[in-house]
């Protein structure tokens, strides 16, 4: 079995983010110390990264965030949660 690349020619998102990587510093902490997610992504901070469900119910459960923020994690979890993770893109 091989794992091949795709070239990728067009990427589907959500209008709204879910977050900010440079402002939701809490999140962005546990996300990255917990589950690494910073590595997942290229050095200007872009590209997909891929969490589990299960990160973003214990980030609910651990880091302090506002409201807004709270909600569009919780509606990224029960819009993905038939597929056990959330698949972000990251772009300026």
């Amino acid at each position: 079995m091989s794992v091949r690349a795709y070239r990728v020619n067009k990427i589907d998102h959500e209008e709204c983010d879910s977050f900010n990587l440079w402002h939701d510093d809490k999140l962005m902490e546990f996300l990255d110390n917990e589950y690494g997610f910073y590595e997942r992504l290229n050095g200007d901070g872009g590209g997909i990264a891929e969490l589990p469900i299960e990160a973003l119910r214990e980030a609910l459960e651990k880091v302090e965030m506002d409201k807004e923020l709270k909600e569009a994690i919780q509606k990224d979890i029960e819009a993905c949660e038939a597929d056990g993770y959330v698949t972000y893109y990251c772009s300026s």
